[in-house]
């Protein structure tokens, strides 16, 4: 597998750092030769190795910057989980679950089906196959 080109530009901040040092950053990283994006990934201390990431254009990250904003703006910045109120309209009762018919195997699904089928559909091409050569020359029926 070929190398992945990459350069960054512009180290922009460290998110977060891990126990073993890699870094979560916010950077400006041109791969190959495409043009500059912003890249938020983890990253090895010495930038040779790279965990999955994003990337994104300036106007994707203005966009985030937008929404982030709006989010941080209700109340204290902090997630708020609303408290559930639990009444018997809210209780849900698990839906009743019907033995599978006995027309089909229990282990039964569309998979199987179209397997079954395309290894039907196999054999028979085959067969149709055999049937359109000359029915000398076979080993079989010396």
């Amino acid at each position: 597998m070929a190398a992945l080109k990459y350069e960054i530009l512009e180290e922009l901040g460290t998110l977060s750092t891990s126990k073993s040092g890699w870094e979560m950053q916010l950077n400006v990283v041109q791969w190959g030769a495409n043009k500059p994006k912003y890249d938020l990934r983890m990253w090895s201390p010495d930038h040779a190795k790279m965990g999955k990431g994003l990337t994104l254009t300036r106007e994707e990250i203005e966009k985030l910057h937008e929404l982030l904003g709006q989010a941080l703006a209700v109340g204290d910045g902090q997630f708020e989980i609303p408290e559930l109120v639990e009444t018997e309209s809210q209780v849900l009762t698990p839906p009743v679950i019907e033995p599978a018919s006995t027309s089909q195997p229990a282990a039964h699904d569309y998979l199987a089906d179209m397997y079954y089928a395309d290894k039907v559909a196999a054999e028979s091409e085959a067969e149709s196959e055999d049937d359109a050569r000359p029915k000398w020359g076979r080993l079989g029926d010396l």
